[in-house]
């Protein structure tokens, strides 16, 4: 026996064995780190021989064998002596003795530190006027004891400033004995000491995390004090959660964030997917219905520091990039956004640059992915021939003797090759096990003043398809510049993204594949046809023997198709706070954008092999797209908030803002290619047949203005109120403009007497609810005007004519979507339990869509308001330190999330009603088909369908209850209804998060429960299964062949199309292990200073590790799922 496998299949193993090389040497790196640990610091044992050198040059050396800092003033020194020494395997405390006999110095160690000093001396009985005077040496530190580069060391009214360089070190001479130290550094709390000659000054963080403060985009809100629902993820959670780009990546934290699954695109790289947050509150028209293309509907709206960008822009962001992410969900956080809130807002903010010396900081990954096929059970070469003989397909239907005499041959043919061995790994031809690598390189540092930050950042994601892939190349600069009271910032991204589609076409036709058809000939050629019997096919009466096309064969042959993405991207702010409270921002960002698509097919491609010897010249096609985009967005925001009266907190700000984004694009499809190697679009014949060159173009513009207010009285008390009027040019122009606004209320329940004196064990504990109008702008440009287009391929002399292609509507205004909220939030034991819950109500009226026309209007289609959509439902997240010792570096916690929502078809208009009515009494091939239709007070994923009771073991046909509930063998179309959704229930995650010292170690699994779908696997591989080409195994297995057999499927002799029926529709329960995460912090100064390092950390990753379902279908039809595992190494010098 033997199996034909791919030719390339060593470049697999190939990267395999490079990926675990690397894996090997970054395992051993964090080893050697793990076993640099002393019992003691100091008591190690060291060697040191210097003659009649300078201290300072001895302790530098100390410092490289030891791993420890000496702190110590240049003035200090001033009276040092030289010093000869020679020891070996000495105690480090016996070293330091010999050191200081002979010195007029002391020391003392503290920490990892020797502080060195003057010894005390006697004060003569004549002093001088600055008897009190002091130099004094310090290191300012981090709450890890690391140095904090570029921290402000001043002495308190006086002009006397020092900076700590990179180590944290500074020096102050001539100080006042009695005078007061005033330290400051970004981010952390100011702190006051008392002078001293050596000094160690520890700062700790802001507790005002970025988890205590809302971003907004607009207004940032201190979270105590904010009455809207949204979530905050922090760097830390995106580094622990880490998927294969940021929507997975927030998806893993908080479930409400849903990624759709496409079961057809898989892990395509270059598929962006379809998002929602807290479900659709959109209606699709009705060819978006039927070909599930209706996600783009509800996409949030996507912030990133301050401007508005794209789904594209925020799968290609390097995720150690960003600060932090919010999710605004309910009315009173999406309201800030008016017209453009109604589908939830993503807020993205990137990081500042760090003030300090000069930094680099590098980080690398290692990404290895493997195709899933587990979903895959087919039929081998054995099994698949032995099911044509049961299904009688090499019997002619046409009962004729030589028919049958010349299929048995074949039958005999296909045999003969099975008995050789021939069982083809189609599923494995055109996939590949992938090494991924991206690297990012940043150089930062500044001061108080001015900060600075270059990045370079290279991601590359090589698809499982072979030859496909997603290459992303960004270059940024971020300058700040502070002059008093005014900040300065501006961010410019520069970013090339290839994203190239594989030339083995889609995954779905190696898997149709005969296993006992061989996909090289015996001289190791691909074969172009699978017709090696040299049969007329014609004869037989059927389709068997039927030349059928080697997709490999395409792979072979000079193909491509590729888009390119280059974009630019500018923004711009100005800050100022003139007085204390108050403060004023504007900004302008621009961004442009050049795509270009080139899809490449020769002659000898398959997809030209049905076309007649009439149209040769016709074979071979070039298509190819040019586009540009761009947009302007300024902004004007003012805000002020103070406390009146010690109770009294008041802030109120307003915003201005507008937009203009303007899209034009080319397309030219050409034809007659003769030669793979002219791939030149210059070189075509023609145009395709009754083509010529086309375009779009858009204009969309915005207005908006914005005014919100927020008061605390006694930080208990909380009243919100937001109002903004927007005006956008997709609208009738009797409605352009539109209000929305907010109310929200919030009980900071944790400040009253009645739970600060009896519940003690509640730390925080606040109840809020809320009131919004949103709007969405998603909508073509010219939707509401009528339109017309020139007529190109014709003239009147020397005119152009021209058409209307639309009706417009003055009409047509906007979509509104009402949210209701109410929300818990609570903090327990000592911050040990957080639980936060909300409960949502969220109706949207005035639902755009397209309509069909009769004809007789001259147009198929006018866009109208035509109903309302309702979507309800619940969250809740809760966390649990289970363990918790910050003395011995030990956690653990627990982490669960769960939504639950449903929506209903609450109206709709008489005129798409008539068009569902169509729907439901198909005829043709649609009869065939599963059509989506929408119905009021249903949801809009209902399925429908006849309800089947199974099949009869006494005929192996199905039998159909009908709407009379009555028996019948006979479907109907009539007798549809309601018997599923296709949507989860239930969804949610569940973490561990293990910290021991310098180790982390995060598990986060997902999980869906209590929707149903309709298996097309049981459809397009089992009962209406192409018997020409290879099947699930089920066909073979769980079919009906006698009378008393208890099937799931009809009879093995049966050939008949089936109808849409409750049989496919089957509950859903997945639990998948979304991401495993192992990463170490280097610590240890001895290592650092080794290798000059500032910090090192190391981490392993896998995602998608397993997917369990209670359905057994295809998953990854077009393109596979994949599995993935990394691991990164990030450092700074």
């Amino acid at each position: 026996m033997y199996k034909f496998y791919p030719k390339l299949c060593g470049r697999r193993l190939a990267y395999a064995q490079q990926f675990f090389r690397t894996m090997r040497i970054l395992i051993l790196l964090m080893t050697a780190c793990l076993m640099q640990v002393s019992a003691s610091t100091f008591a190690q044992k060291i060697s040191l021989s210097e003659k009649n050198a300078n201290l300072s040059k001895v302790f530098d050396k100390i410092s490289d064998l030891t791993g420890l800092d000496f702190l110590v003033s240049t003035n200090a020194l001033s009276d040092s002596k030289k010093v000869t020494i020679n020891v070996k395997g000495m105690e480090l405390k016996e070293v330091l003795r010999i050191l200081f006999a002979d010195q007029s110095l002391e020391y003392s160690i503290e920490d990892k530190f020797v502080v060195v000093s003057k010894k005390d001396t006697p004060i003569p009985d004549k002093v001088s006027p600055n008897f009190s005077d002091i130099d004094i040496s310090g290191m300012v530190v981090d709450e890890k004891g690391i140095g904090l580069n570029g921290a402000t060391v001043k002495v308190k009214n006086t002009k006397k400033v020092a900076v700590t360089n990179d180590k944290g070190v500074f020096e102050l001479r001539n100080i006042d004995s009695k005078a007061i130290l005033e330290i400051s550094f970004i981010g952390y709390q100011t702190k006051e000491v008392a002078a001293a000659t050596s000094l160690k000054i520890t700062l700790n963080a802001i507790d005002n995390k970025m988890d205590d403060v809302v971003v907004t985009g607009i207004f940032n809100k201190k979270k105590e004090s904010y009455t809207g629902a949204a979530k905050v993820i922090t760097d830390v959670e995106l580094k622990q959660f880490q998927g294969r780009n940021l929507f997975t990546t927030l998806g893993n934290i908080d479930p409400s964030f849903y990624v759709i699954p496409n079961n057809t695109s898989g892990s395509d790289p270059n598929k962006i997917p379809d998002i929602q947050i807290r479900g659709a509150r959109n209606l699709p028209n009705i060819d978006q219905l039927q070909d599930q293309t209706s996600g783009a509907l509800n996409i949030p709206l996507i912030i990133l520091d301050g401007f508005e960008t794209t789904l594209q822009r925020m799968m290609d962001l390097d995720n150690n990039e960003i600060q932090s992410v919010t999710l605004l969900k309910d009315g009173s956080a999406t309201a800030l956004y008016g017209s453009r809130g109604a589908n939830g807002v993503v807020v993205i903010k990137t990081k500042e640059p760090e003030p300090g010396s000069l930094k680099l900081s590098y980080r690398v990954g290692l990404n290895l992915s493997v195709p899933d096929l587990s979903s895959y059970n087919l039929l081998n070469s054995a099994d698949k021939l032995e099911l044509e003989r049961l299904s009688h397909f090499y019997e002619s239907p046409t009962k004729s003797p030589d028919a049958n005499i010349g299929l048995e041959q074949y039958y005999n043919q296909v045999l003969s090759q099975v008995k050789k061995g021939v069982n083809t790994d189609w599923l494995s031809i055109p996939l590949r096990t992938q090494v991924d690598q991206n690297h990012n390189l940043k150089i930062e540092g500044g001061d108080q003043t001015f900060r600075y930050d270059l990045g370079l950042q290279y991601n590359q994601q090589n698809g499982v398809m072979k030859e496909s892939g997603r290459r992303t190349f960004n270059g940024t600069i971020n300058l700040s510049y502070r002059y008093k009271e005014l900040t300065f910032r501006n961010n410019l991204v520069v970013g090339q993204t290839k994203a190239t589609q594989s030339p083995y076409g889609s995954f779905a036709d190696y898997a149709k594949l005969n296993p006992y058809w061989a996909p090289y000939d015996a001289a190791g050629n691909v074969v172009k046809f699978f017709s090696p019997y040299n049969y007329d096919y014609s004869s037989f009466g059927n389709n068997v023997g039927k030349p059928y096309a080697n997709p490999l064969y395409d792979a072979t042959l000079n193909t491509f198709d590729i888009q390119t993405y280059t974009s630019i991207t500018d923004n711009f702010q100005l800050e100022w706070t003139p007085i204390k409270g108050l403060y004023l921002r504007s900004g302008v960002g621009v961004a442009g954008n050049l795509s270009n698509v080139d899809d490449f097919k020769p002659a000898e491609h398959s997809s030209f092999a049905s076309y007649s010897d009439a149209d040769i010249f016709r074979k071979g096609s070039y298509d190819y797209s040019s586009g540009k985009d761009f947009s302007y967005t300024g902004n004007f925001s003012a805000s002020y908030s103070n406390l009146f009266a010690g109770i009294h907190r008041i802030y109120a700000g307003i915003n201005l803002d507008v937009s203009e984004s303007n899209t034009k694009n080319y397309t030219f499809n050409l034809e007659g290619y003769p030669d793979e190697s002219i791939d030149l679009l210059s070189m075509a014949l023609q145009y395709k047949q009754n083509g010529a060159p086309s375009g779009l173009e858009s204009t969309k513009r915005r207005v908006g203005a914005l005014a919100n207010v927020n008061y605390a009285l006694k930080d208990r008390y909380l009243i919100d109120l937001s109002y903004r009027l927007d005006g956008a040019s997709q609208f009738g122009v009797n409605r352009r403009f539109a209000p929305f606004w907010s109310a929200g209320l919030g009980w900071n329940m944790h400040y009253e007497s009645f739970i600060k004196d009896n519940l003690k064990f509640i730390d925080y504990l606040k109840l809020r609810g809320s009131y919004g109008s949103t709007g969405t702008t998603q909508f073509d440009a010219y939707q509401a005007l009528g339109t017309f287009s020139y007529i190109t391929n014709d003239r009147y002399k020397t005119w152009l004519g021209a058409r209307q292609n639309s009706l417009g509507n003055p009409d047509l205004e906007w979509q509104q979507t009402n949210k209701y909220n109410v929300g818990l939030e609570m903090t327990l034991f000592k911050n040990r339990v957080n639980v936060v819950g909300d409960v949502y109500l969220e109706r949207t009226s005035n639902l755009l869509s397209s309509l069909d026309l009769p004809y007789a209007n001259g147009f198929t289609t006018y866009n109208e308001n035509i109903g309302a959509v309702e979507s309800k439902g619940y969250e809740l997240t809760a966390s649990v330190w289970v363990i918790r010792n910050n003395t011995k570096r030990f956690s653990w916690s627990l982490t669960g999330s769960m939504v639950y929502n449903k929506d209903k078809i609450v109206e709709l208009s008489e005129a798409m009603k008539e068009v569902n009515r169509k729907l439901e009494n198909p005829t043709g091939p649609a009869m065939y088909s599963l059509n989506k239709i929408i119905k009021e007070g249903a949801s809009q994923y209902t399925i429908y369908a006849v309800r089947s009771l199974g099949i009869d073991p006494s005929t192996g046909k199905e039998l159909f209850l009908n709407k009379n509930g009555q028996v019948s063998y006979t479907w109907n179309s009539n007798d549809r209804v309601d018997v599923g959704i296709d949507q989860p229930k239930y969804r949610g995650n569940f973490s561990t998060l293990f910290r021991y010292g310098n180790f982390t170690f995060n598990a986060s699994f997902g999980f869906r429960f209590g929707g149903q779908i309709y298996n097309q696997t049981l459809i397009d591989k089992v009962e209406n299964a192409d018997r020409q080409f290879n099947v699930d195994e089920r066909v073979y297995f769980d079919r009906w062949k006698q009378p008393g057999d208890v099937a799931y499927f009809r009879g093995i002799n049966e050939t008949s199309k089936v109808f849409p029926s409750s049989r496919f529709v089957q509950n859903e329960n997945t639990i998948t292990c979304q991401n495993v995460l192992l990463s170490y912090e280097v610590t240890d100064k001895k290592i650092l200073n080794r290798f000059g390092m500032r910090s090192l950390s190391l981490a392993a990753n896998t995602g998608e590790l397993f997917y369990i379902s209670s359905v057994r279908q295809e998953r990854g039809t077009g393109y596979p799922f994949t599995r993935q595992f990394s691991m990164s190494l990030y450092t700074s010098f």
